[in-house]
This record gives C-alpha cells, structure tokens and sequence, in this order.
C-alpha cells in the first residue's frame, strides 16, 4: 500500500483485488489463453497440467487433453519435447532459452525456442516445471534466405566474369566445327565425330546464359493476376514442351483464391518449370496434382496464395533436398542445375517463399507462396 493512501482508498483498493482473485480460476484461464507464447505444466509426476491453445496450435494438438494425463502419452508427436520436460522435473539448473527441432503432421521441420521455470510449493520444493515456448520456424527460414542472398550476390559476379570468358572460346569453337564440317564433307566417320562436338558446345552455351540470367538483378514488373489462370498457362507450356505423355492432371483450386499483384512471365517461367520437372520425373506417366488456395499468413503476415505442384514421380533424394535451390544441384543427368536456383530467386523477388516436401503417397510436393499485396487490385 502506498504511503499516501489513505486508509479509505486502500480498503477499496484491497477490496477489488480480492474481487478480482475471487474469480481466480477464470481470470487465470483467461490469462494462460491470452499469453503470446505456448505454455505447458507439469507436475512432480510427471503428467500434465495445462497447455494454453497457442501451445496445442504449434504443436498441432487438435484435442483439448484430459486432466493429469502422463506427458509422454499427450506429447506422444513429440517426443523429444516430453523427454526434455521429464528430464527437467530431475534437473537443478534448468534450460534457458534454449531450442529444439520437431516434426510435425504436415513433415515440415519446426524449430521452436523454450524456457522451463520451475514451479515450487509454499515450501519451497519443486512441484513441476512450466515450459514456455515459441515458434521460431520463420525465423529461422528468414536466416536462411539472407544468408542464401548473400551467397549468391558472390555467386552472381563471379558467374558474370565466367560467362564472359567462356563464351569467347565456345563462339571460337562453333566457328571450328563449321569449318571442320566443311573440309571433312563426304568423311562420314569424321563428320559422325564432329558431330558429337556441336550439341556439347550448344548446351555449354545455354549454361552459361542461364548462369547470366541467374546473376542478373531481377526487376519484377507487376500486375494483377488470377493464379490459377497462371497455372493452367504454365501446364499448357510445360506440356508443349515435353510432348506427348500419359500424366493424369488433377486440379484443386479453391473458388476464394485472390488475385496477386506479380510478373505473370516471370512466375509462368518458374510454374513451368516446376511442371516440366515434374513430367520428366514420372517419365510421362503417372498422376499430377495442381492446386491454388488462399493462405492466411507469410512470413510477415500478410495474407497470401499457395500454388503447389505435386508429382507422384520418385522423390528427391534425402541428401539432395537442403541443397536444391542452390545453383549446379540437379537430379538430372544433364540437367544444368540453374533451373530451381532462379525459381528462388523469382519468387523471393516477389517476396515469397518456395519450398519442397515429401507427398503423402510419394513423389514430390512443390509449394510456392505469393503474398497478396494490399494494393494488387489497383496495379496495371
């Protein structure tokens, strides 16, 4: 109480405290649901007390749990993090800002960073722990991408100053091969081997102006676009240039898809891209699923749109998948490896994300997320 309360003012005072903790199971609920961070307690047990809805959120728990369920059983998802909670209740100095990798339903590595406090009786011997935590996956994929640009604006100039030196050679080699052609005409065993040099030479060529277009700066010019028009342009393209096959094309795209405000033949280039990959994994055969949803957050909360290609081809190699994006990765036997480093790189001009996953049944899922610009219904 204040000094210069009066004795009025601090009966009132005392008065509506009590009011306020006479309602202590409501306005502790009402507390624990309200904090910004995931909580969960548990007792000397080892069973759980509470998880506030933010908690259940990230850890995606559907199901509000039963009183003093054993935390392994209600962790079962995770049980790394019903390990670190039994191991606390044993633990005299207890973590600290510390993290922790999960897995979720949807196969998305999550990260999330945590505290465990003790909670102690009125005699002071531990009675549980409290574990509070947060999602700190976008974070993380925000670290990512700006160590990933900071990589490739290296990357970029040095591929400039290596286009420009090899192309004056493969120009002179061309010119070689022409004049071969011509003072070997009628030696058909010497015109079969020089041949053989031409179409290297060609692909050569077009590696290098794909590494150029790779490190210049992209200058995205935006308007208005249906995504799923997007799509189906994409599809028709990709198919043109794969030829005949015998894909099933499925489409689940959601009637409230937006509009977004992007360089529709910049993002055409990478929708075609990822459909041509595609093709090429199932070898023509086989099932491809393209969808298009509104989605309610990115990283930096704006509202946005997910357009994923899906594939029921043979995977992307485990130890291939953290290196993907980056420039020369491929899963192709020619493949130049230029193909997905710059649908990062459109996309990120865009201020989106991309990503790839395992799907259900196999194959490949590839996620590409485009926010909504406020103002996208007014660009030309």
């Amino acid at each position: 109480m204040r000094h210069d309360m009066k004795p009025e003012e601090g009966a009132l005072a005392e008065c509506q405290i009590e009011r306020l903790l006479a309602d202590d199971q409501g306005f502790f609920k009402r507390l624990v649901e309200g904090m910004r961070c995931g909580l969960i307690t548990v007792d000397h047990r080892g069973r759980v007390l509470m998880i506030n809805e933010l908690a259940r959120e990230i850890l995606e728990l559907k199901e509000p749990l039963p009183a003093e369920v054993p935390v392994h059983v209600a962790l079962s998802t995770h049980p790394r993090l019903a390990r670190v909670l039994l191991d606390a209740l044993q633990m005299s100095h207890l973590p600290n800002r510390a993290e922790l990798e999960l897995r979720t339903r949807e196969r998305d590595g999550k990260t999330i960073g945590f505290t465990i406090s003790p909670i102690r009786s009125e005699a002071g011997q531990i009675g549980g722990v409290a574990l509070f935590f947060k999602d700190l996956t976008l974070v993380e994929r925000q670290e990512e991408q700006e160590r990933l640009r900071d990589r490739l604006v290296a990357l970029g100039q040095m591929g400039a100053n290596l286009a420009h030196e090899i192309r004056n050679p493969l120009a002179s080699i061309e010119v070689t091969v022409g004049l071969l052609r011509r003072r070997f005409k009628g030696c058909h065993e010497e015109l079969r081997l020089i041949d053989k040099i031409a179409p290297e030479v060609s692909r050569l060529n077009r590696t290098v102006t794909r590494s150029l277009e790779f490190a210049r700066p992209l200058a995205p010019e935006r308007a208005t676009h249906d995504p799923r028009l997007l799509l189906e342009e994409a599809l028709e393209e990709a198919e043109n240039r794969f030829g005949a096959h015998e894909v099933l094309v499925e489409r689940q795209y959601a009637e409230e898809t937006p509009p977004i405000a992007a360089d529709g033949q910049l993002l055409r280039q990478v929708l075609v891209n990822l459909m041509f990959n595609a093709l090429e994994a199932m070898e023509g055969r086989g099932r491809l699923l393209l969808s298009a949803r509104a989605i309610s957050r990115l990283d930096r909360g704006e509202p946005g749109v997910e357009l994923s290609v899906a594939d029921s081809g043979p995977g992307i190699p485990s130890e291939l998948r953290d290196k993907l994006f980056q420039p020369f990765v491929t899963t192709k036997k020619s493949g130049s490896g230029i193909g997905l480093a710059m649908a990062r790189k459109i996309i990120e001009c865009h201020d989106g994300m991309i990503d790839v996953m395992d799907g259900e049944d196999g194959g490949t899922v590839f996620r590409v997320r485009i926010p909504c610009l406020p103002d996208a219904s007014e660009v030309d």
